[in-house]
């Protein structure tokens, strides 16, 4: 009999043990625990089980990515734990192996998290995909904006509203969510903290909007969500900022490598007050590259011949041919032999080997692939370059959202 522990379900009994779990692994209360195995749902918890008892669990959620425009099921993981005593004896990387499997299974092409620890999720397949930035800036830097845009206050927030404009944002670059129950209900819980949400007009509908949380001690102001649709809808966010100068000592926001507010601003100043990357996962490589959004009035075609040593029947070789902001998958018998090999039919015979970790990588554009093959991330020829940083061009994928 194996002594190694299985995956399960989560279930009513393991809660004494899930407060255990998230106490040492987040520091998180009872009351905290349980309002968070609540909101996510038990039914979407995974366990780790040793002799009946949870030894490690972590937290599935059902959600949206955009790339090139369009949106790609994905499963978000959260909440990973392993107990202190199962640390070092592989139970975390058997638990993200049976996570993925089960993910495959239920049609998720994609997989998201955010790393405690980034050699856990590399062992796994996941490869470094995003951002997340949070700005800090001086109020000072803002004094004397304004804008023929005043914000009106929402009361009460229409979420239908905000969601539209959130979908319109992301659409327009790489990365961001279309919000699951959960991220909706952090973004406008006012129970949690006090929040107030206000609109940027617009003769067509609301450009924009924001979303204020309470300063904290050292004076900071907190802009929990925002979106600007229009170049005067950012604008009229800093404008009404600069309105705080009397009150905060600096603002902060969570945005992109290409943030909007950052490039609409007169003078420079802004800093980073923190920085996180997000690591993604291909667990159908046919299936993620025909659901995303490519280049349009693009054509070009490219064999990818993906190692994926984890998930059975992933890794191979892949014919990519894109037209016009769609794209077709043909699965290829064996791994190619060099980065030249295999080309399919269409227009270039460009062909690229990587691990499945990589093309996360390549996949939401994080790195460009000449930069990747400097890295030593990818092979290639020059000419598989040239059509691969084609292809993937676009924003810097970025994530506003924690999870």
């Amino acid at each position: 009999m194996s002594d190694q522990p299985a995956y399960t379900s989560y279930g009513p009994s393991d809660m004494d043990r899930f407060l255990l779990l998230f106490r040492h692994a987040f520091a998180s209360t009872a009351a905290g625990t349980r309002h968070y195995v609540e909101t996510v749902g038990p039914e979407n918890f995974r366990v780790m089980r040793r002799n009946g008892s949870a030894v490690a669990g972590l937290g599935l959620l059902d959600m949206k990515q955009y790339f090139g425009g369009r949106v790609v099921r994905c499963r978000g993981i959260s909440a990973v734990m392993v107990e202190p005593g199962e640390r070092g004896r592989g139970t975390g990387g058997r638990m993200m192996a049976a996570m993925l499997e089960e993910t495959r299974a239920a049609g998720f092409p994609v997989s998201t998290l955010y790393p405690a620890t980034r050699p856990l999720y590399a062992k796994a397949g996941y490869g470094t995909a995003g951002d997340r930035i949070t700005y800090r800036l001086p109020f000072g830097v803002l004094r004397g904006l304004r804008s023929d845009l005043g914000p009106e206050l929402m009361a009460p927030v229409v979420r239908s509203t905000l969601e539209d404009m959130q979908a319109e944002r992301a659409r327009r670059t790489n990365g961001l969510l279309a919000r699951c129950e959960l991220l909706w209900q952090r973004a406008l819980d006012s129970a949690a903290k006090p929040l107030d949400t206000w609109l940027i007009p617009g003769a067509g509908g609301p450009e924009g909007y924001l979303t204020l949380g309470p300063k904290s001690s050292d004076r900071t102001l907190h802009v929990e969500d925002w979106a600007a649709l229009t170049p005067r809808a950012g604008r009229a966010i800093l404008a009404f900022l600069a309105g705080w100068h009397s009150q905060a000592q600096a603002v902060t926001w969570a945005g992109g490598p290409e943030d909007v507010l950052i490039h609409l601003m007169p003078e420079v100043g802004a800093a980073i007050a923190s920085w996180e990357q997000w690591m993604l996962r291909i667990t159908d490589v046919a299936g993620a590259l025909t659901a995303r959004g490519w280049p349009m009035g693009v054509r070009a075609g490219l064999t990818l011949d993906v190692n994926d040593p984890l998930l059975a029947g992933n890794g191979g070789r892949y014919r990519l041919e894109v037209e016009d902001g769609a794209a077709t998958v043909e699965r290829l018998s064996g791994h190619g032999s060099s980065p030249a090999s295999g080309a399919g039919s269409g227009q270039s015979a460009a062909g690229i080997s990587l691990g499945v970790d990589a093309l996360a990588t390549l996949y939401t554009g994080h790195l460009t692939p000449r930069t990747m093959a400097d890295l030593g991330l990818l092979e290639a020829r020059p000419a598989a370059l040239d059509t691969a940083a084609t292809l993937f061009a676009g924003p810097k994928p970025w994530l506003s959202d924690m999870f």
